[in-house]
């Protein structure tokens, strides 16, 4: 079913209208019910039930059941036979879909892997959230040293702190980053940049040098190197790096490090913009 019959079911549901933008924005039965997906997505189960979804979204038991029978007839959702939901198999093929084009994972394991390899350290992939304006660890490659940093996977994390966040917060349109900057700006430790104009000529040098390094701005006694990653519009996706303990890290290595960095988001940024095969790694065109 097309993107047109969802809404048109979705609007039919309860007959309102996006008053404005902003907080009325999230009544809007469309909203609720991408924000229903994505709460499914986004969750380590199987199953939900209506109470439970209704609970999390903070909205009425009858709400939910009715964006839930929706999305069951567009195959979004499917009702398993205890009542619950789970992700339909129309998610599922739009999700491959989405995949096999803009094939985000494909794309930075091998290169990843190669990163990990020359670099000696772990190796990471993140994701930016455009709706969110924050980005999440999707893959990662842990180094073979005993003393090393584990990434934590899928969960949103803000970009002011950290060296993944800012490549990504250098390259986002000037309206956007402004509203990260000026934004709530988390201490998740005491090197985590506080100050609103150190903050901005920070992503200023970021994006001047094109790679982003960072001593324990996000992680007590961690260092790390991203650079960013763009796709097939020459916005930026996500950015690809490596993390390790501060201690072992020595600064007559930095450019060498940042030179593996920057090389392995080229070659990411190569394969999801079509330069580059992505089986065979060849360049095209």
């Amino acid at each position: 079913m097309n993107a047109e019959r969802w809404v048109n079911m979705v609007n039919a549901s309860t007959g309102e209208l996006p008053i404005s933008a902003g907080s009325e924005r999230r009544r809007h039965p469309l909203a609720r019910g991408i924000e229903l997906l994505t709460l499914v997505v986004d969750s380590d189960q199987d199953l939900h039930g209506v109470r439970e979804l209704a609970s999390k979204l903070e909205v009425s038991p009858s709400t939910v059941h009715r964006l839930v029978t929706d999305l069951q007839q567009l195959g979004l959702l499917s009702r398993a036979s205890n009542g619950s939901y789970r992700l339909g198999l129309e998610f599922m093929r739009l999700a491959w879909t989405t995949v096999e084009r803009y094939p985000l994972q494909e794309a930075s394991a091998d290169v990843l892997h190669e990163l990990t390899e020359q670099s000696g350290e772990s190796s990471f992939f993140a994701v930016y959230g455009e709706a969110k304006r924050q980005l999440m660890f999707s893959l990662t490659v842990e180094s073979p040293h005993p003393l090393r940093y584990s990434l934590p996977q899928k969960q949103w994390i803000p970009l002011h702190a950290g060296a993944s966040g800012l490549a990504i917060l250098a390259h986002l349109p000037d309206e956007d980053a402004e509203e990260v900057i000026d934004g709530d700006r988390v201490a998740f430790t005491s090197r985590t940049i506080q100050d609103v104009a150190e903050l901005r000529a920070r992503v200023a040098l970021v994006a001047r040098e094109g790679y982003s390094l960072t001593r324990g701005e996000r992680i007590e006694g961690a260092l790390a190197i991203a650079a960013p990653v763009f796709g097939p519009s020459g916005t930026v996706v996500g950015s690809i790096g490596i993390s390790m303990p501060e201690v072992r890290f020595s600064p007559a290595y930095s450019s060498s490090f940042a030179g593996m960095v920057k090389r392995a988001a080229g070659q990411a940024t190569a394969y999801l913009t079509g330069e580059r095969d992505l089986q065979t790694g060849i360049p095209l065109g």
